[in-house]
């Protein structure tokens, strides 16, 4: 009896193992991306970074050599003949279109090796879908798509410094309101050492009411970046959260002058 028990418990033991290694294989971002550290690039500060317009519907995220491009599909700037114009980045998110001029990724071909974040169509979309790729690139010919539904998250690493020494950025896309299931933005948590800044994407524009809810929504988020008609907003949550209860706190809009935020100990 002890035998065959003992066997059951060793069987038990084996099956248990597999499963808490498949789980664990499947713990982690959908993406791991490791990039060059910047040459040339001035970093001020132990964990410094900024927003800036840089054209008609881009931003610019820098932190600590680490640079980052948003842009709407339905932007000014989202075609063939600006992009050539675009900075050069690490990173380029493109979040889906709304309203107005749609060309698909076309205007994407000439990012050479660059990686390219889009939102993974869902069935019954109610904006046009971006049309994916059969398969990321593996050359330099074009832009390496990572392609995300909600809840995915990138991981982007700079540099051969490991620890506390690197500087990394984590891309989660998110959900919108509760019950929906699309993507509603992305949180960008960008990190070093013991400090990290969160900057949350949206890729929707959000009335009066959504964006009094918003730091309920993506608690730990320190600052949002908001689509609008005539160009990206910024809105600190932190602002928002304190003035709960004793006015809204109106979005600013984002300047060719920038918006410089520091990173913080959590």
């Amino acid at each position: 009896m002890w035998k065959r028990s003992g066997q059951g418990a060793v069987l038990v033991a084996v099956l248990l193992a597999l499963v808490c290694k498949v789980g664990l294989a499947q713990i982690g971002p959908r993406y791991v991306i490791d990039v060059k550290a910047a040459v040339g690039v001035a970093i001020v500060g132990p964990a410094q970074g900024s927003v800036q317009l840089v054209g008609k519907g881009l931003a610019l995220i820098r932190f600590q050599g680490l640079r980052l491009l948003t842009v709407g599909a339905d932007a000014d700037a989202y075609s063939a003949e600006s992009v050539s114009g675009w900075p050069a980045v690490d990173l380029v998110l493109v979040t889906p279109a709304s309203v107005g001029r749609y060309s698909g990724l076309a205007p994407l071909a000439a990012l050479r090796g660059v990686p390219v974040i889009l939102v993974e169509p869902s069935t019954g979309a109610t904006v046009p879908p971006m049309p994916m790729p059969l398969q990321r690139s593996v050359s330099n010919d074009g832009p390496h798509y990572y392609p995300m539904q909600t809840w995915d998250a990138l991981h982007l690493r700079q540099g051969k410094a490991k620890g506390k020494d690197q500087t990394w950025l984590r891309v989660t896309a998110m959900p919108g309101q509760p019950g929906t299931a699309h993507v509603a933005g992305f949180v960008l948590e960008m990190g070093k050492s013991r400090t990290t800044y969160r900057l949350y994407v949206s890729c929707e524009a959000l009335d009066a009411g959504q964006l009094e809810g918003l730091p309920l929504r993506l608690p730990g988020v320190d600052l949002a970046l908001l689509p609008a008609r005539d160009g990206p907003e910024l809105l600190s949550l932190h602002r928002a959260t304190q003035a709960a209860g004793g006015g809204a706190v109106a979005p600013a809009p984002l300047t060719v002058a920038g918006y410089a935020f520091q990173a913080a100990r959590r």
